[in-house]
C-alpha cells in the first residue's frame, strides 16, 4: 500500500503532470499504488486519464486537482500531449524548436 504522497509523485514520475488528491475526513487511508508501466497517450484527455487510470482510488478520493506547468490548476479538460507541454514551457519557454543544431 501507499501514501497519498507516494501516489501523487508516482503519477507524476510517470505521467508527467502533478496531482494533489483530496481524501475523504476521518483516518488517512493506505493507498492502491499507481502501478502504470507506461504513460497515459497523450490524445487522451484529462477526464479520460482519471476515469481509466484513478479507478482504484475513487471511494477514497473525494477530488483530484491537476496543476499545469506553472503550478496553477487547470481551468478545464484538456489533451494530456497539451498539459505535458505546459511544464516543458515553465521550464523552457517557448514550445518552438531553436534553429540552433
Amino acid at each position: 500500500m501507499a501514501t497519498q504522497a507516494q501516489v501523487e509523485k508516482a503519477i507524476f514520475e510517470r505521467e508527467g503532470f502533478r496531482v494533489r488528491f483530496e481524501l475523504f475526513g476521518g483516518k488517512r487511508p493506505a493507498l492502491a499504488p499507481y502501478d502504470y508501466p507506461v504513460m497515459a497517450p497523450q490524445r487522451w484527455k484529462v477526464s479520460d486519464w482519471k476515469n481509466a487510470r484513478l479507478a482504484a482510488y475513487r471511494l477514497q478520493i473525494k477530488s483530484v486537482t491537476i496543476y499545469r506547468g506553472d503550478g496553477s490548476p487547470i481551468p478545464r479538460d484538456l489533451q494530456l500531449g497539451f498539459l505535458r507541454d505546459t511544464y516543458y514551457a515553465s521550464e523552457y519557454g517557448s514550445l518552438e524548436p531553436s534553429g540552433d543544431q
